[in-house]
């Protein structure tokens, strides 16, 4: 910021090892210091629960892992000793608000206090931001402000609550957390992951055909629904195997246009990067936040779907045009538009940034991920403005015995966007289709029985936990990745693999809130105050009130918290596996709550059950059929490991 304003002029000074930059513009000396993320936490001298006093406290005071923040503490005491009027420069966004308002507060004063509104770190943009300060943003800080002290009353009175049930459950002190948006958040993977290991899958049957034409084998798609008993099938089968053809009813071709995409928001950004580059959330924020500090990108944390008007979008293409990677696809891009650059702007709004985009400034020698990065942004940019792409596609329906089957091929007629943009998987291009004509008949190679098997749930990953978090309106798109990292960090959850899998102590602690205390796991009372913070940015809400309704809550929940303890502590002992068990399952060691286990074993014994019958019906005797879900990849994990106990003891 310091060069952009002032170039070579900005002198590089140190305080107790941090470093500032002064520079004199207009007959005045500035000083541009840098802080270390929130210099100031809420903190109380309270013990026990519930508390709702506090204050704010500098962060070292509180965490000592923060202790290397103190010399930036005591660096804008010192500069802001002499100082007439301070500008928050921090990003332009509720926490860089909260920051620098915090700072000004402490050591400055408000009345002579400007803020910087920028939305990349450009020289051109720093400078304009420089030029046009406006007074601080209350709103936006007082939503900030709202929003840290909301977190706090219910992350520490819950997790007080919490530790002191669970320690009192287990014998032994345990520190645990629990939060407004990462209770609910917890509660869902878990009934998500629940589902998963209960999981029985079913035998489905469906005929599977190969077609012989020009030379080529084709497949085409069974579009009827699966055959629950594979006699009946078998039976078309045999009538197939004598009267091998197939009998073209129908062949539609239709031209689709498919729209350009719209500019990146957060969101979008880190599903392209988790479904291209296979990295979580939480990686795809940090590495734009490195590319938007090399003032690389615009501010990442933004939920925008839009490129503003004012946005200088030809000096942005001239830029990029000096990278041998783009030169040619601006070239052709502005020749296609003929110079009119007009972007496919989405529905999603923010109003305090526009959507991603990259800045022209050229990057220097990037790390393989943030280039890979970069490139996504870039031509996502670039395709936004192009024109629609247009594709034929073609339908072949079949009917072979009185079943329906289904070609499809897909022919790009026109690329538009897609030159720029190539990452889509618009479907398999078969030539020989596009010969094919109604009433036509193609010869039957083969004929057989596919056996497929109901599927659990889709596997949890950090993506998927973030678009539900999205999808119910909870967290920000600024929080939403690092609350997910948190229930890691508290090894609620943990990582197979790809996917998301949660421990003992993350099903222990969801399944008590959720059966005891409801209201802290409600999605609607979390969403509802999300709408609150809102309306205070929107200047519609007063944050006062909003504190005094969350204080008058959480007093109700801890009451109803202590009035609970006891049976907390015995519903805790049939999700935990502890050394006090006086009758454990088998299996996991949890408290059985039937003849042989614990509620979830107990659970998928009875799903295995239940499921007999159908599998019976396919042919498969007891024995057999235990040994089949237990063999299968997708049994879900307590059924497999009960299926395995029966097998082992021969129990019915």
């Amino acid at each position: 910021i310091a060069y952009a304003l002032a170039g070579a002029k900005a002198k590089k000074y140190s305080y107790k090892r941090i470093p500032y930059w002064v520079f004199r513009q207009n007959g005045q000396v500035h000083i541009v210091a840098p802080s270390a993320g929130h210099l100031f936490t809420l903190s109380t001298d309270l013990k026990g629960y519930p508390v709702v006093d506090y204050r704010w406290v500098p962060r070292w005071i509180e965490n000592r892992k923060s202790l290397f923040s103190k010399r930036f503490l005591e660096l804008m005491e010192f500069l802001c000793k002499g100082a007439i009027a301070f500008i928050n420069a921090c990003d332009y966004d509720i926490e860089g608000s909260v920051i620098g308002f915090l700072v000004i507060m402490s050591f400055g004063n408000l009345r002579n206090a400007y803020r910087m509104k920028f939305s990349s770190l450009t020289i051109t943009e720093i400078r304009n931001a420089f030029r046009n300060l406006s007074p601080l943003d209350w709103n936006m800080i007082e939503a900030g402000l709202c929003r840290h002290e909301l977190d706090w009353l219910w992350g520490i009175n819950l997790s007080r609550a919490l530790s002191h049930i669970v320690s009192k459950a287990l014998g032994k002190r345990l520190i645990l957390s629990a939060g407004r948006v990462q209770s609910p958040t917890l509660t869902e993977a878990v009934r998500i992951i629940t589902q998963r290991r209960l999981h029985i899958p079913e035998p489905l049957y469906y005929p599977k055909i190969f077609l012989e034409l020009n030379g080529r084998m084709l497949t085409p798609e069974f579009t009827g629904k699966p055959f629950p008993n594979k006699a009946v099938l078998q039976s078309i089968l045999m009538k197939i195997k004598y009267e091998p053809y197939a009998f073209v009813k129908s062949v539609d071709v239709h031209i689709k246009s498919l729209a350009p995409p719209h500019p990146f928001n957060l969101s979008d950004l880190q599903t392209e990067a988790y479904r291209l580059l296979r990295i979580g959330p939480a990686r795809t924020q940090k590495v734009a936040e490195d590319l938007y500090l090399d003032a690389l990108i615009s501010y990442p944390r933004t939920n925008s779907q839009k490129l503003p008007p004012t946005l200088d979008n030809n000096s942005i293409m001239k830029s990029l045009s000096k990278m041998p990677k783009y030169t040619d696809l601006v070239r052709i891009l502005m020749n296609e538009v003929r110079g009119v650059l007009k972007p496919n702007n989405g529905p999603k709004e923010d109003p305090a940034h526009p959507a991603i985009y990259p800045t022209g400034v050229l990057p220097k020698q990037l790390p393989p991920l943030h280039e890979k990065l970069y490139d996504i942004i870039t031509r996502r940019y670039l395709a936004t403005f192009s024109l629609p792409a247009r594709i034929r596609e073609i339908k072949v329906v079949l009917d072979i015995h009185g079943l329906n089957f289904v070609l499809k091929s897909v022919h790009i007629v026109n690329r538009g966007w897609l030159k720029y943009y190539p990452f889509i998987d618009l479907g398999p291009t078969v030539p020989e289709i596009a010969k094919i004509r109604k009433g036509m008949k193609l010869y039957v190679t083969k004929a057989q029985i596919l056996t497929r098997y109901t599927s659990p749930p889709p596997p949890l990953t950090k993506l998927s936990l973030l678009k539900w978090m999205e999808h119910v309106g909870i967290g920000t798109e600024s929080t939403r990745a690092e609350i997910i990292e948190i229930l890691f960090k508290r090894q609620y959850l943990h990582s197979k693999g790809k996917r998301v899998e949660v421990s003992d102590l993350g099903i222990a602690v969801a399944y008590l809130l959720a059966d005891l205390f409801p209201h802290i796991v409600d999605i609607g009372l979390t969403r509802k105050f999300e709408e609150y913070m809102e309306l205070i940015r929107e200047g519609r809400l007063k944050r006062e009130v909003v504190v005094k309704e969350a204080k008058i809550l959480i007093k109700k929940l801890i009451e109803e918290i202590k009035r609970e303890e006891r049976r907390a502590i015995e519903v805790l002992a049939k999700y935990l596996s502890t050394d006090t068990v006086k009758n454990p399952c088998p299996i996991c060691g949890r408290e059985r709550q039937g003849k042989y286990f614990c509620i979830f074993h107990e659970k998928a014994l009875t799903r295995i059950r239940d499921n007999f019958l159908k599998w019976n019906s396919t042919g498969y005797d007891w024995q057999e059929y235990l040994e089949k879900i237990r063999s299968l990849k997708i049994t879900g994990l307590w059924v497999r490991e009960v299926a395995e106990f029966l097998l082992k003891n021969r129990l019915d």
